[in-house]
């Protein structure tokens, strides 16, 4: 067969082995094409597993969780090193302070390099990381509400107390709204409607927890939602 393939080509006229050999070489760099790129992503995305392992606790006993809100890892976006990469499965150790990714194949997790983080986006959640700003602790917090003149930050922060021979993982919360330029800790709805007199007798819904409130604030102050 291969043979009798071979004996047709050389019969066919010189246009037709130019068409056919142009064809055969379109094809085989389409190919090396694809196959190149294929390996460029893989490259850029092995970058993401080549950090320090996550922190885990094999050995302690222990009641609560030291992720944020979730043991479970989620699927979302990640900013870093100047690169958008998508399809990530992350979680956020609030007791080491540690953005974790799992590559879904049973391997360990690793934490991210904070240097070269951006920010992050999962369960309906953006996380940044801060540093270098006085009265803040340098660390991820958690995005809550952001516009262009104003943005509210939340600290989590896990910490574990001894409860017998058993340790509890108890959250700690702290709030940071940024406007003109500065930082300013936020205790709860009370004191946000301080820092804008102009809506101190503002009406809102009330949403049942302090993470709602702030944000449904903001939302009517900016956007003029939430009210009531």
């Amino acid at each position: 067969l291969i043979s009798t393939n071979i004996i047709k080509f050389l019969l066919l006229s010189e246009d037709m082995k130019n068409v056919m050999y142009s064809r055969f070489i379109f094809i085989v760099s389409l190919i090396l094409v694809c196959a190149s790129a294929s390996a460029q992503e893989l490259s850029s995305r092995s970058l993401l597993f080549r950090g320090r392992v996550a922190s885990s606790y094999p050995y302690i006993k222990y009641t609560g969780i030291y992720y944020a809100y979730s043991p479970e890892y989620k699927e979302g976006i990640v900013k870093y090193n100047h690169k958008l990469y998508k399809g990530v499965y992350l979680n956020y150790n609030a007791h080491k302070d540690e953005m974790c990714v799992d590559n879904g194949q049973g391997m360990q997790k690793i934490a991210l390099n904070k240097k070269f983080f951006e920010y992050c986006v999962f369960d309906n959640m953006k996380f940044v990381y801060l540093s270098g700003i006085e009265k803040m602790d340098d660390r991820y917090y958690q995005v809550l509400f952001e516009c262009e003149d104003a943005v509210l930050y939340k600290k989590i922060y896990k910490h574990y107390e001894a409860r017998d021979v058993n340790k509890e993982f108890l959250e700690r919360v702290s709030y940071y709204l940024y406007k003109d330029g500065e930082y300013t800790q936020i205790r709860n709805a009370h004191h946000l409607l301080k820092i804008y007199p102009e809506h101190k007798k503002m009406r809102y819904k009330e949403q049942g927890s302090v993470d709602g409130d702030l944000v449904v604030i903001l939302d009517k102050i900016y956007n003029g939602e939430g009210g009531r």
